[in-house]
């Protein structure tokens, strides 16, 4: 069994994306549980200042009656219903359409800020003019209602008592969240981390629940808090962070990437790259170097997506007659280089550590890059048979046969 294993051996087992239903089984199994650990009991008082403030402020909203719980899924169900409908139309319906797209552009500001953004910080994401906002707003919702049947007026008192009766929900069951988080400390994640992934899990619960099914929606909730938690410790198991400056670094080669890639037509080279941002060729390489250790070892990686980044984690341990080899092969290489393309001297100078004094593995150039193991082999033979040219070959050819 691999480390991964070990780890979540005792973890109910993550859901997949996707609209995954709990069975009636899986909620009978529970139903005795979530009773329980509603009460939070003294186990409150032993958290952080933080954690208990938060309890405080959670604690001042009553739990909700099974009528009161019956009425308020109801009211979000109906909302639901309405922005499936709207999705469904987008596509037909370019108001619509373009209404989705400024309140998604609104959504992820505000997912990122913590937030609802100004007004010019949501035009901006979403390209258009504060001026336009109004109006594209005011268009689509319309179209909506359309669509829907709706006058505008009955819309958008579905849509505020949905988002009302939403909220409410969540409200009133934050506490059970904070008790599920707390039988999963010490398991990679924060007590408050574990309380926000089980807060998207109540939300979704909240979004799906069918009052019509006959069981409460504390049962239902709980399922999906769980999972929500559970999942996240699974992912922070299988990721290894990078350091933030790291992160901002590589950001900005990302997108210098895509930029010089829409511009010329073809994929950019590292000299492209170190050229956009005025860092060194070794400061790019350097920051590429460390993409692999910041992604999960499961990630699918190659052109066609079939082989796990883990799979390729290769070591090649170089015997001190290698290293000098490669060493004296170095300097002579870098006068070699005028006649090879940018992506055979990046892969070339990785491969042989010609900037570093570093070799790198193909599988660690490939994840630098971009490339699948096997492209960065196919293009290292290639400028080795360059360099295998008789007419350079004399001055290389102890190492080059060396290398095979």
């Amino acid at each position: 069994m691999d480390d991964f294993s070990l780890f979540t051996q005792n973890f109910e087992t993550p859901i997949p994306e996707g609209n995954f239903e709990p069975t009636m089984d899986d909620l009978q199994d529970i139903d005795l549980e979530v009773a329980e650990e509603l009460n939070l009991g003294k186990s409150a008082r032993r958290t952080t200042d933080l954690v208990r403030m938060y309890l405080q402020e959670i604690g001042r909203v009553r739990l909700l009656g099974r009528d009161e719980e019956v009425s308020e899924a109801q009211k979000v169900q109906r909302y639901m219903a309405l922005l499936e409908q709207r999705d469904a139309a987008a596509a037909d319906y370019p108001p619509i359409q373009r209404y989705v797209q400024l309140m998604d552009a609104r959504d992820r500001l505000t997912s990122i800020l913590g937030h609802r953004p100004s007004l010019e910080r949501w035009a901006t994401e979403a390209g258009v003019t504060v001026a336009d906002l109004k109006p594209i707003l005011a268009e689509g919702k319309q179209a909506w209602a359309q669509v829907v049947g709706l006058a505008l007026e009955e819309l958008e008192a579905i849509q505020r008592e949905g988002l009302q009766a939403k909220e409410h929900m969540i409200k009133a069951n934050l506490r059970l969240v904070v008790s599920v988080a707390k039988k999963y400390q010490n398991r990679g994640l924060e007590l408050l981390d574990l309380i926000q992934e089980g807060t998207l899990g109540l939300e979704r619960a909240v979004e799906k629940f069918d009052p019509t099914k006959g069981y409460r929606f504390s049962t239902y909730a709980y399922w999906w808090i769980r999972q929500g938690i559970t999942r996240a410790i699974a992912t922070q198991s299988r990721t290894i962070r990078l350091p933030v400056h790291i992160t901002e670094k590589l950001n900005k080669i990302k997108k210098a990437q895509r930029k010089i890639a829409q511009e010329k037509g073809r994929t950019a080279t590292i000299e492209d790259i170190a050229k956009e941002l005025e860092m060194t060729v070794p400061q790019v390489r350097e920051v590429l170097l460390k993409v692999p250790r910041s992604v999960s070892l499961e990630t699918k990686v190659g052109k066609e997506k079939d082989t796990e980044l883990g799979d390729l984690l290769e070591t090649e341990d170089l015997s001190p007659e290698e290293l000098l080899m490669r060493e004296s092969l170095r300097r002579d290489l870098l006068n070699l280089m005028s006649d090879l393309t940018s992506r055979e001297r990046d892969v070339i100078q990785m491969r042989f550590g010609l900037d570093s004094g570093q070799p790198y593995s193909l599988a660690e150039i490939g994840r630098a890059l971009d490339l699948s193991r096997e492209r960065v082999r196919q293009i290292e033979a290639k400028a080795l048979q360059k360099l295998r040219q008789p007419k350079r070959r004399n001055r290389v050819r102890d190492y080059l046969e060396a290398l095979g």
